[in-house]
């Protein structure tokens, strides 16, 4: 089975008598025709061997995380990410750091570290030969997103990965196996283990989900329904589900969302809520929340009325980011305030 790989890529290969392999969304998606940029590509070979074998060639090296065997091996403007194969044991809780690292020179061994089938598809570049010891390639055909071996094992230390699951149903369009999901559901407060720079992160990508590949089927509608199946946002420090109406209207999709939750919890003070928030779950300091909070004062002001001058007068220069969500509460409203904000720039 043919994937495309670069003439680089090729080079590279004829360094690894034991084999070079293609891992993970490369090699997804050039099995789906989407497109596909970051290259990650592994062998039985250590991260020093490997330094070794490529000093004074066309590669130049550097070591991203030797306990991870994690190296960038790149020549021109392309760059592969290369791992060693390994096993990975995970402490309690679920906030998807391996406690032990261990090297293997078996690829079956490395595949069972890997999240879900459709990942875990490896390409041979030296014999052009796709191996897959977890039926990925029938699950990429039926559209199904399946968990690794036991999906409970998956799930049980590592909260990351359900988000990465919700996302990857968002942008490819897939559904999830059953007992994945049960799975899923089962571990779900792994999330709130996550560190904030990591949640903010998946979530930001699964509100943009559907522009990922814009493939039929994608749609953040659908990743969004997941995360209230799931009943997720218990573990934000929220209510289980929320109401989804501003999150579809407006192109700053975690404006949009936050406009959602702040209607959803009703707090008295937006500014204390949304500080609290936004620290308490995504580490974001108190003193880097402006570019969030005058938006949304904003757009809450403009609701309750506030006289044009008033206003003006606090978010005149802020008006460009209001606007677009006031018009997804009432066009009238959004087009009345524009006049004045108009109005103001001619006079």
């Amino acid at each position: 089975m043919f994937i495309e790989v670069s003439e680089n890529l090729k080079k590279l290969s004829k360094f690894f008598p034991e084999h070079l392999f293609v891992v993970g969304g490369y090699v997804r998606n050039q099995l789906l025709g989407l497109p596909a940029t970051d290259v990650d590509i592994c062998s039985a070979v250590d991260a020093e061997e490997v330094a070794r074998r490529l000093d004074g060639s066309e590669f130049e090296v550097k070591v991203k995380n030797l306990k991870f065997g994690s190296l960038a091996i790149s020549t021109g403007e392309q760059c592969f990410e290369y791992t060693a194969f390994r096993k990975e044991e995970y402490p309690a809780g679920g906030n998807h750091a391996p406690v032990k690292v261990s090297r293997t020179d078996k690829i079956e061994e490395d595949a069972l570290r890997r999240d879900f089938t459709i990942n875990a598809i490896y390409y041979n570049i030296n014999k052009d030969i796709c191996v897959d010891f977890h039926h990925g390639l029938m699950d990429l055909n039926d559209k199904i997103i399946r968990a690794i071996g036991a999906p409970d094992k998956l799930f049980e230390n590592d909260g990351e990965r359900i988000l990465r699951m919700v996302r990857f149903c968002g942008e490819l369009g897939f559904k999830i196996d059953k007992n994945t999901f049960l799975a899923a559901a089962k571990h779900i407060k792994n999330v709130q283990d996550l560190h904030g720079s990591r949640k903010l992160l998946e979530l930001e990508r699964i509100l943009q989900c559907q522009t990922k590949y814009a493939v039929k089927g994608a749609s953040v509608k659908h990743a969004l329904a997941l995360l209230n199946k799931l009943e997720i946002w218990q573990y934000f420090g929220l209510k289980k589900k929320l109401k989804y109406r501003n999150v579809f209207r407006t192109d700053e999709k975690f404006l949009g969302l936050l406009i959602d939750i702040v209607d959803s919890e009703k707090p008295e003070c937006l500014q204390a809520f949304l500080e609290n928030f936004l620290h308490e779950q995504f580490g974001i300091a108190p003193s880097a929340t402006k570019n969030v909070f005058v938006p949304l004062a904003g757009y809450y002001d403009a609701i309750a009325g506030m006289e044009n001058k008033e206003y003006f007068d606090k978010y005149f220069e802020h008006w460009q980011e209001i606007c677009p969500l006031l018009a997804c509460k009432s066009k009238r409203l959004q087009q009345k305030y524009n006049f004045f904000y108009q109005y103001s720039i001619n006079h």
